[in-house]
């Protein structure tokens, strides 16, 4: 593990990790601590980023001067926080690296809007790229621990709307059950460097405030028959709480006869990749994620 990673783990469980914390209280620490990235935008030379504004789509585009592929990539930030700046540094590579472009929706959150708002927001900002006249074949939707859990879901949601997969999925450490087990939470809560069990529980009360809800493959992508969904890149740390989410999400795609690339790392933390390019570890994996993209394209 590199000493900036190091760096991150103990900054994250000082800062992010807590526990006892309720309702609005817990809103304004997630919203404090992801709102406010301490990271600085390097965008690399070739790059260029605008806001989209229109009745399909809020948010963010970066792109190149020619784009050959669109990556559709939903923030992360536990269903409740997280903004589209602090992604320009991994969207800005993206798009380098595959000569495309990523569209950054602003999704709405719980409280405010718990499910299903978020999920139809996602849902819309992929049929508004299908009316710009984007290839679903050259297009991907991507995502990161809440937006990890809501690619899967709009995956899903398209799926039954009959509308034209993407090329592939990638998800970050997917934040994917909303019932998870006690037992499964408490076995990664002492590892974990960022997200508690605690806080897992009472973000899924905030997010899907009706319990009849929790199990609707769209909030809970574990339960999903993943039939007819294109291949999926999960990547996940061995050593964070959302563990048990991705495994469940490959057997899910798996036994559906989903084509599956798993990336494993030990001693890093909840969504590394996104730390480029800072971290070593999250350059040299964001190579893999590309691969992943070129090869189902």
């Amino acid at each position: 593990m590199s000493l900036q990673a190091r760096i991150v783990k103990a900054i994250a469980r000082k800062t992010i990790k807590k526990s006892g914390l309720e309702g609005d209280d817990l809103v304004r620490h997630l919203r404090k601590s992801f709102n406010n990235p301490p990271n600085i935008t390097l965008m690399p030379r070739g790059t260029r980023r605008r806001e989209v504004r229109t009745e399909g789509f809020n948010g963010d585009h970066v792109y190149t001067a020619n784009p050959k592929v669109t990556v559709l990539y939903f923030h992360g930030g536990a269903y409740i926080a997280g903004v589209t700046r602090t992604y320009h540094n991994l969207a800005a590579r993206m798009a380098k690296g595959l000569d495309g472009e990523v569209y950054l929706p602003r999704y709405p959150l719980a409280p405010e809007h718990p499910f299903p708002a978020g999920i139809e927001a996602c849902a819309a900002a992929y049929r508004f790229l299908l009316d710009q006249g984007k290839d679903p074949k050259r297009i991907v939707i991507a995502g990161d621990s809440a937006g990890g859990g809501l690619t899967l879901g709009t995956l899903l949601k398209l799926r039954d709307e009959g509308l034209p997969m993407p090329a592939c999925a990638v998800t970050l450490s997917p934040g994917a059950n909303c019932h998870p087990d006690p037992e499964e939470l408490a076995l990664r809560d002492p590892t974990d460097a960022m997200l508690s069990g605690d806080i897992i529980r009472k973000v899924v009360d905030i997010y899907v405030p009706d319990p009849e809800d929790r199990k609707n493959p769209y909030a809970s992508p574990v339960d999903g028959d993943y039939s007819g969904l294109p291949p999926i890149m999960i990547t996940v740390s061995n050593e964070e709480i959302l563990y048990t989410d991705a495994l469940k999400v490959r057997s899910a795609a798996e036994k559906a006869g989903v084509p599956v690339e798993w990336l494993e790392r030990k001693g890093v933390y909840h969504v590394w990749p996104v730390m480029v390019p800072f971290v070593p570890e999250a350059r040299k994996d964001l190579k893999r994620i590309l691969a992943f993209i070129r090869k189902h394209l």
